[in-house]
């Protein structure tokens, strides 16, 4: 670890302002004109010969490029962007973020036990020791760049210790004649400490469970009319500082060109020819309940063992498999599957979470889900420890974006390049699995989740629906491939192993129709209300128990479900917002009701959402085999006539 004086001049060399400071964390030299000028070296070692016990701090602000959010312990940092991040002394947790070029006042407050320390300020930084303790890195400025930012922090800082009294007084219900008065105060508080995308979901359910507590409650029409009042004046409030802030100017710079007589050419090297290259990215994708995950399975299964692949019987380079699955249980799910495909298990493996590099147990946020933000390089030294890896499996790629918005070509396009110059760099095929939206007609890549820049950092791009013919067949069907001929697709089934798992049981034969003929029939024959979409992903979601509220609305926007029908959905099943039992921090969960399945607007458990209400490839129930069971009947049924599956292949 660098001692502080070799932190000092790095964090100089770095463009910060630095300045000495004793273990009360009081300055011990005058140091306003540091505000507005760095130290040079020089003054730096004759403050180390002067102070031989000093501390170091970063003074903040325009002068050093970075604002920080100082949240002392106890305090959440829940909802705020990845950034760098550094232990303070006292076990709170600093943010640093990118000063926006606009002034960001110091000491305002954001919420309880949490500050910015940003024009005018300064922190401790590492190797520190105050009284109350050692600062330290967790994520340094080595290891990441500073995140934006964020506008709505700026937004809901308060510098007025007394600007929230109104609300606090009435946040347990108000009698007649202030109900409208504490209404607007409390729809600010709500609006000012939520995320925009949640406001309508999370934020008015909030501002209703409130008014069930005045006398009388305000009736839903004169509450919706403050609440939309109020909600407008944050939007434009959003607006004007957005035009207001300043924008980067960057220098001349200079092109870097390479004469292609200077670049030798390679052939492309295949991990499965002419579908899915090494070095390359592929996405499947294809709505829930068909199979996705099964195949990614079968596809580690065929390289880990070098079984040959259907169709054109081609052998994979045999190697081993990373496996970032946020969706499934490693134990009772993903390796009884893999040991179904006749894998070569010792060669799989999973990414559980990413261990953060902290210095004591006592430091809490030791771990976190992998992220495409701040976890490509973590992800890149695995690569190196596995040099025969030729195969990563992504489950769903939507899991970990880390709060980036998914709609946005620029956000997605930043994220997806330097995970396809991983790619490249150690010769492997990342697969990225995503859902498709609900959009009907026109081309198929428009079908994809999320922004069109998903399909466009990809090579190659396949489509599972069901054959129009047989609904219990999957269509492995060609979306993108700009790097071979296009192939047909392909078809499989999903049968019964010996250990009672699903297993991908696939045709000997080609599919010739086309990706556009098997989406319409897909498109055409959905039967799912936007609200029964709704019902089986709340009924997936909150199987194993509460999820927090804001938690369960992002997902739901991520598959494509919109606040009203996710609203309705609620209403179906009887899910109520709680203050939790379940959470730290009060958070708002929801929690499935016991009885949720057995009301008469939900769906039965059997024709839920696949995952949860049954293994992936069990025929279901319809709603008719359902009845007769429930009066207790027995139907014979002629299996030559009923099963269309496949004979189950030799192991």
């Amino acid at each position: 670890m660098k001692n502080v004086l070799e932190a000092a001049l790095d964090y100089q060399a770095k463009g910060f302002s630095v300045i000495p400071v004793g273990s009360d964390k009081k300055p011990l030299i005058n140091w306003k004109e540091y505000q507005n000028k760095r130290a040079t070296p020089e003054e730096i070692k004759e403050w180390i010969e002067k102070y031989p016990a000093m501390n170091i701090a970063i003074v903040t602000g325009r002068i050093s490029g970075i604002v920080v959010v100082d949240i002392e312990k106890g305090g959440s940092s829940e909802g705020y962007p990845p950034t760098v991040t550094a232990k303070s002394g006292g076990g709170g947790v600093h943010l640093y973020y990118k000063h926006p070029g606009y002034e960001v006042p110091n000491g305002a407050r954001v919420k309880e036990l949490t500050d910015i320390r940003g024009d005018g300020g300064y922190v401790l930084a590492a190797p520190s020791v105050s009284d109350k303790g050692e600062y330290e890195w967790i994520i340094s400025p080595d290891d990441s760049d500073f995140s934006d930012w964020p506008v709505w922090i700026t937004k809901t800082a308060d510098t007025k210790e007394n600007s929230n009294k109104k609300w606090l007084l009435g946040k347990d219900g108000v009698s007649e004649g202030s109900r409208n008065e504490t209404a607007a105060s409390f729809a600010g508080k709500i609006l000012s400490n939520m995320d925009p995308i949640l406001w309508e979901s999370l934020g008015w359910d909030q501002l209703l469970n409130w008014n069930s507590k005045n006398t009388p409650p305000l009736s839903e029409r004169e509450l919706r009319s403050v609440w939309n009042s109020i909600k407008r004046l944050h939007a434009q409030s959003s607006k004007t500082q957005a035009r207001n802030t300043p924008q980067i100017k960057y220098g001349k710079g200079k092109a870097i060109v390479k004469c292609f007589t200077d670049i030798q050419s390679v052939p492309i090297s295949w991990l499965w020819q002419g579908r899915i290259a090494l070095g390359k990215l592929t996405m499947v994708a294809g709505d829930p309940g068909l199979g996705k995950s099964l195949v990614t399975a079968t596809l580690a299964a065929h390289v880990s063992k070098g079984y040959a692949w259907p169709v054109d019987q081609s052998i994979p380079p045999t190697g081993d498999i990373i496996l970032i699955s946020a969706e499934d249980d490693p134990a009772d799910t993903i390796k009884p599957r893999l040991e179904a495909a006749g894998a070569d298990c010792t060669r799989i493996h999973v990414v559980e979470a990413i261990q953060e590099e902290v210095a004591d147990a006592e430091s809490e946020s030791g771990q976190h889900m992998f992220s495409f933000k701040r976890d490509i390089a973590t992800l890149g030294d695995l690569l190196s420890s596995l040099p025969n890896c030729r195969l990563v499996i992504i489950d769903p790629i939507s899991a970990y974006l880390d709060n980036a918005d998914s709609n946005n070509n620029s956000d997605i396009r930043g994220l997806l390049a330097p995970l396809a110059e991983l790619a490249s760099k150690h010769k492997v095929a990342i697969i990225l699995v995503s859902h498709l939206n609900k959009n009907s007609g026109g081309n198929a890549s428009y079908r994809v989740m999320g922004s069109l820049a998903f399909t466009a950092a990809v090579r190659t791009a396949y489509i599972v629906t069901k054959d129009k013919e047989n609904p219990e067949r999957r269509l492995l069907m060609p979306l993108k491939n700009n790097i071979a001929k296009d192939k047909t697709g392909l078809a499989y089934s999903i049968v019964e192993a010996e250990n009672g798992q699903p297993v991908i049981a696939w045709e000997s034969e080609p599919v010739e129709i086309t990706t556009e003929e098997a989406l319409a029939f897909s498109q055409s024959t959905e039967q799912h209300t936007a609200t029964d979409e709704a019902v089986d992903f709340l009924i997936d979601l909150l199987a194993k128990g509460p999820v927090k509220a804001d938690e369960a609305s992002k997902e739901a926007q991520k598959i494509g479900i919109s606040s009203k029908p996710l609203r309705n959905a609620r209403g179906k099943l009887g899910i109520k917002p709680k203050k939790s039992s379940s959470f730290e921090d009060g958070f708002w969960e929801w929690k499935l009701p016991e009885d949720a399945l057995k009301t008469e607007d939900a769906l039965p458990k059997e024709v839920g959402a696949l995952e949860q209400a049954r293994h992936l490839g069990d025929t279901p129930k319809t709603r008719l085999d359902s009845f007769i069971d429930s009066l207790g009947l027995e139907v014979e049924k002629d299996k030559k006539i009923v099963d269309n599956t496949p004979p189950k292949l030799a192991e």
